[in-house]
């Protein structure tokens, strides 16, 4: 099966990553290609693989398609492609992969989706929002979990950088995942012990006026905050495992999650991941792990978690292998992606195993 994924950005995000990800297992399997419609520095996330193509220009694309005789289209984000190749009647069929849900995704209660063969969204909760705000068909939509390397994300050796305890939150400055509400956080916790350091990773992206906005609200709560704008893909594995080293573990203030990509990578590596109730996140943590969530904004509750993750050894064991044990059992590369390999099949109708 040749399949095409069409992407807005090559960059080292979420969509990327589950790219990268299910990359080794489908080339074993189908012969996978991908456009992007900018380049942001992301091919790192696919090694040495050389079917990608950064372009904007829909003809281009189309003349991309018609040259490789695709069996299906994946397209994430694109709706000035899908338009195009409608428009032109491009027969090869096109299934919609949803990994977020805004505004942007008004697209999907427009008349084209009579011509999408199908929809996958990475959540129950996703699939919910799809079909009950964008009129998405129920019985065309279908959730696959994202995947995760688990060779990749495992505790691993690592050299301490502090004698303290890091309380680290991963994600881009927005307004979306509340870097506000871990800053709150931090000057909490701080008035209440001093073997704590905290740490924001991610932002790269982020505009000069988000930045400067990070900057005054540190100076104004009086906090000393590492912050580390940027790490390959590569290297997370290592920060996970020097913050559960450290007796830390990682937080997240987000306001909804479609998935939760970075707490199950944390867990992978033997780091608590504390985390609000909110979007898809409950789905990830049953069990023994529910009693690391606390509602939205809900900051002392979330103090009171982290506390007992800082101090009480015997649940730290527990969270701590109910996490690496959640990971491997529903996340790992295998699991998952045959799953969505079986998918593709019976949604393109092509049975021949590459």
């Amino acid at each position: 099966m040749k399949i095409l994924y069409i992407y807005r950005y090559l960059l080292l995000g979420g969509v990327t990553t589950q790219l990268a990800n299910r990359l080794e297992f489908l080339r074993s399997v189908s012969d996978p290609h991908f456009i992007f419609l900018s380049d942001h520095g992301g091919r790192t996330a696919f090694g040495d693989f050389d079917q990608i193509k950064v372009t904007d220009d829909p003809a281009s694309v189309h003349d991309y398609v018609k040259k490789h005789q695709f069996d299906l289209i994946i397209a994430i984000d694109t709706k000035e492609m899908t338009d195009y190749l409608i428009d032109v009647h491009c027969e090869v069929p096109i299934i919609q992969e949803v990994h977020g849900i805004s505004y942007k995704l008004n697209y999907l209660v427009e008349d084209e989706q009579r011509h999408f063969r199908g929809y996958i969204v990475p959540s129950n909760y996703s699939k919910e929002r799809i079909v009950a705000d964008y009129s998405a068909p129920e019985e065309q939509t279908y959730v696959i979990p994202n995947c995760l390397d688990t060779s990749l994300f495992s505790p691993k050796q690592v050299e301490p950088l502090t004698n303290k305890k890091i309380i680290c939150w991963v994600g881009k400055l927005n307004d979306h995942k509340n870097w506000q509400g871990f800053l709150t956080l931090a000057e909490k916790i701080s008035t209440q012990r001093d073997d704590c350091v905290f740490w924001i990773i991610g932002g790269e992206t982020a505009s000069i006026k988000a930045t400067r906005h990070l900057f005054e609200e540190i100076n104004k709560r009086n906090l000393h905050i590492q912050w580390i704008d940027r790490m390959e893909y590569n290297e997370m594995p290592d920060l996970y495992s020097l913050v559960a080293d450290s007796g830390g573990c990682t937080v997240s203030t987000s306001k909804g999650e479609s998935f939760g990509m970075s707490l199950i990578e944390a867990m992978a590596c033997g780091c608590p991941a504390v985390a609000p109730t909110v979007g898809a996140i409950p789905e990830i943590y049953e069990g023994t792990l529910q009693r690391l969530t606390y509602k939205l904004h809900d900051l002392d509750s979330c103090e009171s978690i982290v506390h007992r993750l800082l101090d009480n050894k015997e649940e730290r064991k527990i969270q701590i292998n109910s996490g690496i044990k959640k990971v491997k059992r529903d996340y790992s590369i295998q699991h998952v992606v045959k799953q969505y390999f079986e998918l593709l099949q019976n949604l393109s109708k092509f049975q021949k195993v590459w």
